[in-house]
């Protein structure tokens, strides 16, 4: 007898990196796969060519929080670039493009013409930036952008909307002066939107991009649709959720009852249209070593945290460590890999649940701290400023005995 699946089906299949629920149907409801969004930056009436003032923009904010990932949604030319790379080597592929900036951009940037559908605007979740000119005819432009925006978020059922203003080709003075014109304008006109001065270009200067990749892949669909691809290529492979019909494998658990079953059934019995149940494999020496090592990581490497006992279904080499601030710690060994990431994301996906088989994490306030651990300190050269807490290991001499010990590289201050 089936039923029908429920809310708790959906959860229960993210935590655990998968699996149908057995009964009788082979899909679940999908669930949030990703609590992180890009800032949708709003390009409205600018001086000149729009395409240097949007690059200014990324690169300013790039200079002060690390690489920033950019996308212009235009259709069949919708293309990607990241500023302030820091010399990494980036593919060409679109697809591989979003993976490899996932492992290392710090915030990511999508931008979008004033002439985009305010619905998608106001619904995306995505914080808002509207970038624009300080003359008459740009802040007109500007007051007309912000009340079709705050009006379809009304109609939508939106929280009250809240926008950053980004003002280029003026000095700082004649920035403040236009931001606080608006939300005069704003309360004259009683517009529930928060305003605020984000960001000012006064000038054009020279940026640092890893130069424009084509996004075919973002061609065929509109803001909300790649929006939402975005967002999950944040966190991780950008083709991890791509097929959302396919069933997630399910968890291999060792059966002994199916073993007990298929050894008292006949061999020739067979239905052609039943595929005979196959047990699930013990779990390997090499698994259970594999375990074993990343407990012994933190034990040996970061005695001030406390292992987890499990980690993430899609990033086993990344080990989970809790502290006495109620914060979650990712840690991988050496680099080469997307797992911080993807980690990073399925534990904000899945915070709730996390919280709830670990009561020593905050509920209210998902910390999360990335660590790599290097066993050759060169390797960081280009990880700096990334926003990743940085260790190495090295062979130090107790009493004639030489032991490995970590160094940090860095701090939370300099990450």
């Amino acid at each position: 007898m089936s039923r029908a699946p429920d809310d708790f089906d959906g959860i229960t299949s993210a935590f655990l990196g998968g699996g149908s629920s057995g009964y009788g149907t082979s899909k679940c409801r999908a669930v949030a796969q990703t609590s992180l969004m890009p800032t949708l930056l709003i390009v409205g009436n600018v001086p000149t060519l729009a395409g240097i003032w949007i690059a200014q923009y990324a690169d300013q904010h790039a200079r002060t929080s690390g690489p920033v990932a950019l996308i212009r949604l235009d259709g069949a030319a919708s293309r990607g670039e990241v500023y302030r790379a820091q010399g990494r080597a980036l593919p060409t592929d679109g697809g591989a493009w979003m993976e490899r900036a996932s492992i290392f951009a710090r915030s990511w940037i999508v931008c979008t013409d004033c002439q985009t559908d305010a619905s998608a605007i106001a619904l995306s979740g995505c914080s808002l930036v509207l970038l624009s000119g300080t003359d008459e005819t740009a802040l007109a432009a500007a007051k007309k952008t912000i009340e079709a925006v705050v009006q379809a978020g009304k109609v939508g059922g939106a929280e009250p909307c809240e926008i950053a203003l980004a003002f280029v080709g003026s000095p700082e003075t004649s920035a403040q002066a236009a931001c606080n014109s608006l939300i005069a304008w704003a309360a004259e006109r009683t517009i529930s939107v928060r305003l605020s001065l984000g960001a000012h270009s006064p000038r054009v200067d020279r940026v640092e991009s890893s130069g424009p990749v084509p996004l075919a892949m973002l061609s065929s669909l509109d803001v909300a649709a790649a929006l939402e691809f975005i967002g999950i290529a944040m966190n991780g492979n950008p083709d991890r959720f791509s097929d959302r019909e396919r069933p997630m494998a399910r968890p291999e658990i060792a059966s002994p009852q199916a073993q007990i079953a298929q050894s008292q059934t006949p061999a020739n019995f067979a239905p052609k249209d039943v595929t005979p149940s196959i047990p699930a494999p013990l779990p390997t020496t090499s698994q259970q070593e594999s375990s074993a090592t990343s407990s012994g990581v933190v034990r040996d490497y970061f005695p001030e945290f406390t292992a987890l006992a499990f980690n993430c279904p899609d990033a086993a080499n990344v080990q989970l460590a809790s502290d006495e601030f109620s914060a979650l710690h990712l840690i991988q060994s050496n680099t080469g890999a997307n797992g911080l990431r993807i980690a990073a994301g399925w534990a904000r996906a899945n915070w709730k649940l996390l919280c709830a088989a670990c009561p020593q994490l905050n509920s209210s306030n998902a910390r999360i701290i990335e660590h790599i651990l290097l066993d050759d300190a060169r390797d960081a050269a280009l990880l700096h400023r990334t926003g990743v807490l940085l260790h190495a290991r090295i062979d130090v001499a107790v009493m004639g005995t030489v032991v490995r010990r970590r160094v940090d590289l860095n701090s939370s201050e300099t990450a």
